[in-house]
Order: C-alpha cells, then structure tokens, then sequence
C-alpha cells in the first residue's frame, strides 16, 4: 500500500482488459517507428507487424487512418485490437519534441475521446462511485503542483487587459483534430461557441493552439478574434497560470475543460469530451449527441470520482529510466523533478 498525505492508498490495480501478458501483439508499421519504447508498456517485448502470423491481438494508436486500417485487419484476421493514446498526465515535454511518455492508455472498448461509442474510460467513471476520496488526494497533488497533460511551459501571468467584466476563456482547437469529430463536435460547435460568447457581455479570451500561431496549422476560432470582444491569448505559459486569471472555461472537447474543473472553473461543453455528460458541466449537446449519449453516461459524478478514473484507474504509468510501472503520484514526482531540474 502507499501513503500519500498521510492516507493509504490502494496499490496499482490490475486492469484486466489490458492485453494478456504473454500475447504476442502486432501494430502497424508507423506505430513500431514512431514509438519505439512502446513495447516497454507491454512487458518490453518487440512488437510485431500486424499482419505477421502467431500474433494474438493489434494494438492501434489514436484515431486517424492507421489506426482505422488496424482495427480492419483486427476484424478480418478475428484478432482482438487495442486502442492507445496518451494518458491524461503524459510528461514534461510534448510528444512531437520527443519527450516518453509517463503514461498511457490501454482500451479494448474505444478511444477515450469517441464519444460515439462506450470506452473502458466511460465504464470505469460510472463505476467510480466508490473512489472519490482516492480522486480527491489525486486532484489535490495536481493543482498543488500546477499539473496538466503536457508541463513544459512556465508558470506566469499572462498579458491580458483586465476590464470589470467577467472572463471566458473559449479553447480553440486546430482544424482536423480527431478528437474534436470523435466527441460530436464540429465547426458549426465552435461558432455557436463563439457566437454565445460574444452575445454573453463578457470579456471572451480565445486561447489558440500553439501550432495555429506558429503557422503550422489552422484554428476553428483563429478568425474570431476580428469579432466583438473577444482577445486572443498566445501566451506561452502553462495551462495553470491561464486558469488563474479566467472566471469561465468554455469548449468543445479539449481536455482544458478538464483541467478547469479540477480547479473548481464552471466549464460549459459544446460537444462531448469524456468529461461532460456527468453533471460536472454545463453541456450544450445537440439533439444527435443526446440521442448517441441516450443510455450511457447515466450516473451523476463528482469531479473527485472522475480523476480517480481518469488518472489512476485507467491509464498505465511507468518510468522512462527504467520502465518499471509506477503509480499517479510517484509520475507527479517526477514531472515535478524535472521542472526543478530544468528551471
């Protein structure tokens, strides 16, 4: 058992959909390329083509055509398939700068985004009932520490003119981002957004993605910024130091809204990331997102009892040193290690 806070904690649970330990498992080409440690997650043995023969199951990762492609080959071969992504509290760095990941996530269900379909997330959050306490001590050490998926950037106030009305902070998302389709939202999600938020009487700060002012890619909302009374805030500090200073957190289905509500941020939802639908946020959902939702998410969950699924109960963790699997707080640790070490 751990003790965190004073408080024993259960150890890491075993989590059974997880593939069985002496699968062999196949994985597409780019997966075994673009991830070369990802087999450390799967008792450090080497990952096969997906198409070779002996193996037992296809792991995918995220939701763009290879991974589609995988889940084909899957079903044609009567394989079981897994789906991968990054755990909710992931590194230090970013992914695409090369950091390993912390964690991740294992789904024999679906993608934790898809709100088209149940996830093992899903499940794990209507049967939290019993974890909020656990939750709690997870959330607590999080904000204590400034925490959110990706904690490179600074924590500093950003350079926002203050007026006396009150703050929406309206998260932007890069046009094509698979979790924007896969939660029910779409363009039309963010103009209604942005439209409600200028029709509000607040201040309405538009929070773009770094790859959209670096001209990388496109934003939903990048346009919006001509309209009305709204900022855009290309800061480059942490998600913590820009939640300080918002009264609201308003998005379709970036995990910001998460992070929001670990801080006790009223979110409204303009489409179903795996969040809403519990009662934790103000969810503007069309008729076709209700009737998809109609029989799941039908539970009403604390904030606490969804960080326990989302932090603990569902992702693996281990340590990149090492890849021995570690805990949610041992991880914070060592996030906040690093941050010391590089400051």
């Amino acid at each position: 058992m751990a003790v965190v806070a004073g408080e024993t904690l259960p150890d890491i649970g075993e989590k059974p959909w997880h593939p069985p330990a002496d699968m062999p498992l196949g994985a597409a080409f780019f997966v075994r390329g673009d991830f070369p440690w990802l087999g450390h997650y799967f008792g450090s043995r080497r990952l096969a083509s997906a198409l070779s023969p002996g193996i037992g199951g296809i792991v995918s990762w995220g939701g763009r055509a290879p991974a589609k492609i995988a889940a084909r080959i899957a079903r044609f071969r009567r394989l079981r398939h897994w789906h991968l992504e990054d755990g909710f509290l992931r590194s230090m760095g970013l992914g695409k700068s090369g950091a390993v990941p912390l964690s991740i996530v294992i789904d024999d269900l679906g993608l934790p985004v898809d709100a088209g379909r149940p996830s093992r997330l899903e499940r794990l959050i209507e049967g939290a009932g019993e974890a909020g306490e656990f939750g709690r001590t997870i959330r607590d050490q999080i904000v204590l520490n400034k925490l959110s998926k990706y904690n490179h950037l600074p924590h500093r106030s950003p350079g926002i003119e203050r007026t006396g009305k009150r703050r929406i902070l309206m998260v932007d998302q890069v046009v094509g981002d698979v979790s924007v389709g896969r939660a029910l939202g779409s363009k039309a999600s963010f103009e209604k957004m942005l439209a409600d938020g200028l029709a509000s009487g607040a201040q309405c700060i538009i929070r773009t993605h770094p790859d959209v002012m670096a001209g990388l890619r496109k934003g939903y909302l990048t346009d919006g910024v001509a309209k009305g009374d709204a900022v855009l805030l290309d800061d480059a500090v942490s998600v913590a130091s820009i939640l300080d200073v918002v009264d609201e957190v308003w998005t379709v289905s970036s995990q910001f809204g998460f992070d929001a509500l670990l801080r006790g941020i009223p979110v409204r939802c303009y489409a179903a990331p795996f969040y809403a639908g519990w009662g934790v946020t103000e969810d503007h959902f069309g008729v076709y997102t209700k009737a998809t939702l109609a029989g799941r998410r039908t539970k009403r969950r604390t904030v606490d009892q969804i960080a326990a699924a989302a932090f603990s109960l569902y992702p693996t963790y281990r340590d990149p040193k090492d890849w021995r699997e570690i805990d949610v707080f041992r991880a914070i640790e060592l996030i906040v290690a690093q941050q010391k070490a590089t400051a």
